[in-house]
């Protein structure tokens, strides 16, 4: 039901999507150094257990390819690292893959995922000062939970999922200054299962000729990940922090 209603409405943008500028062909890449916070835990029961993690640097990397072609979409693929690791005292017992760590133990946990996601959008709006894309989002997660109490007692489970989501992306230009706003953002809901990932950011053309505009970009960026027995995984995450990054426009 959920992917049958992402992709009518979907169909209906695309139907009455008639861009005030039509763009040429267009390749963009870019990437990102997010210095986010997590919080949170994960459990193999409803009873989620937040854990203490250090702040963390990760990475990412994005490309769109972007035509004039008014009903065929246009292509975003990105990818990044959601790590983090720290160390927590149990205030209780924690059972983790066949393993129970008792109260007092000084629990090691880590967490290795991958973030990939592949959108198709139309540009609803797109002229010199304001742009509004919308479309749909396939998300993949994928990695592990590992917690260890130092003597050799690890526990690692892994999870990983396929999602649809919402695509929405929003950018206001001052005209001949070089800046600009932009804010995008994916979301679902079902089930008892929730993600969002959205960033605003500003960005400036540092160079910006026939040949290629190159810009740099910073912003505020959280992932939110609530998991409901996803592969015997209950979890409550979140990825939040601000990054710095360049785009390369071709």
């Amino acid at each position: 039901m959920i992917n049958k209603k992402i992709a009518l409405a979907a169909a209906v943008a695309a139907m009455f999507a008639v861009p005030a500028k039509a763009d040429m062909l267009g390749l963009y890449v870019g990437a990102q150094g997010w210095q986010n916070e997590a919080n949170g835990g994960f459990a193999e029961e409803a009873n989620v257990l937040d854990f203490s993690f250090e702040d963390k640097t990760n990475a990412s990397f994005y490309a769109k390819f972007e035509h004039p072609l008014p009903l065929i979409p246009n292509v975003r693929a990105r990818t990044g690292k959601l790590e983090a690791d720290g160390q927590t005292r149990l205030t209780s017992s924690f059972t983790f893959d066949g393993k129970t760590y008792s109260t007092g133990t000084d629990l090691d946990t880590t967490l290795n995922f991958t973030n990939s996601d592949i959108s198709l959008y139309w540009e609803l709006l797109d002229n010199d000062i304001i742009g509004f894309d919308f479309g749909i989002t396939a998300k993949y997660l994928s990695g592990d939970f590992n917690v260890d109490d130092g003597s050799g007692n690890l526990s690692v489970e892994d999870a990983s999922l396929w999602i649809p989501m919402g695509y929405l992306a929003a950018k206001v230009r001052l005209p001949f200054v070089g800046v600009y706003a932009y804010g995008d953002a994916n979301l679902i809901s079902y089930d008892d299962n929730s993600i969002h990932d959205y960033e605003v950011g500003v960005g400036y053309d540092i160079i910006d000729n026939l040949a290629v505009d190159v810009a740099i970009t910073a912003g505020y960026r959280e992932v939110k990940v609530e998991l409901n027995d996803v592969d015997d995984i209950y979890a409550n995450l979140d990825f939040s922090g601000f990054f710095a990054g360049i785009e390369v426009h071709f």
